[in-house]
């Protein structure tokens, strides 16, 4: 009976090995946009942290020759302020090393980073702006006899096209520190979606994932984050988010969005002003070929 039951037990098991044997040929020969449906709902993609806000990995895209990102490589987040020592402890583990906190002096200063206030050996870039020259026409349209939601959507759109120029000075840092090998890195604004999102999408372009896979990693934030809580629940300590708690859900929910439009109209008005997203990062970002390679090396491997 032994002789036998040892075949009839690897017979049960064929169906089993041929599914996963054809599961896996079929995604590798799915088209990057394919493959990257799937990647998007990784499990790996967002963080289970217990005090993050919005943190995502950019790992397990595909790019349009043939590459994949790296996992547990670049991330992208909210606020760090509400990081809980496990959540500390699980960045530890994931070995991160720098830091590109894109917020303004007062939006640090009322949410410190507690990920780089525990742990001195990790690099930390900041820059010297008032979130108030970023925000004073939102104020304006919120709070204007004609608002609307409509309007406000509007006032998103035309804000994401100087977004990019706006924010060359953390982008430009961003790629500097990835082309230096200085991975595993993390780079943050408040609610993870306008300047963060914006970044990754610079960055994936660059890499060569397919617009589609973009736009989508951008639109993500909407299906992960209950930005209406998150907003009441730190009113009171978050300057971006204290005038806007007092305001009507409907004039502020496009703010809170991340529509699909917001950063069509980034990458559009990069297209039309400098020929192409990659332009740009090459022209005021400072991003040269050989950095671009590192960059590459650095971040992606062969699928």
């Amino acid at each position: 009976m032994r002789k036998i039951a040892l075949p009839l037990a690897a017979l049960f098991l064929l169906p089993a090995c041929e599914q996963a044997a054809t599961t896996e040929a079929t995604a590798e020969t799915l088209s990057p946009v394919a493959a990257n449906e799937m990647a998007l709902a990784d499990a790996r993609r967002v963080l289970d942290l217990e005090g993050g806000v919005n943190f995502r990995d950019l790992g397990g895209y595909r790019t349009n020759d043939g590459r994949i990102t790296k996992w547990e490589t670049v991330y992208r987040s909210g606020s760090p302020a509400g990081l809980t020592d496990a959540d500390l402890a699980e960045l530890k583990r994931r070995g991160i090393r720098t830091f590109c906190d894109f917020r303004a002096n007062d939006e640090r200063e009322a949410e410190p980073n507690r990920f780089v206030e525990a742990n001195s050996d990790v690099e930390y870039w900041t820059r010297n702006y008032s979130s108030e020259s970023a925000s004073g026409d939102l104020s304006a349209v919120l709070g204007g006899e004609d608002a609307s939601p409509e309007k406000t959507r509007a006032t998103m759109i035309a804000m994401y096209r100087d977004l990019p120029e706006a924010n060359a000075d953390s982008y430009r840092a961003m790629f500097r520190f990835l082309a230096e090998g200085a991975t595993p890195l993390t780079f943050n604004c408040t609610a993870g979606k306008d300047r963060a999102g914006t970044g990754a999408a610079l960055l994936l372009t660059m890499l060569g994932v397919p617009r589609e896979t973009v736009v989508a990693d951008y639109a993500m934030s909407d299906d992960i984050v209950d930005y209406r809580a998150q907003m009441q629940e730190t009113a009171a300590k978050n300057p971006a988010y204290a005038a806007l708690a007092q305001m009507p859900w409907e004039l502020v929910a496009p703010l809170v969005a991340s529509d699909p439009a917001y950063i069509e109209s980034a990458l559009t008005a990069l297209e039309e002003k400098y020929g192409s997203v990659d332009a740009f990062i090459e022209r005021e970002l400072g991003v040269t070929p050989e950095m671009k390679a590192n960059i590459r090396a650095n971040m992606t491997e062969t699928v």
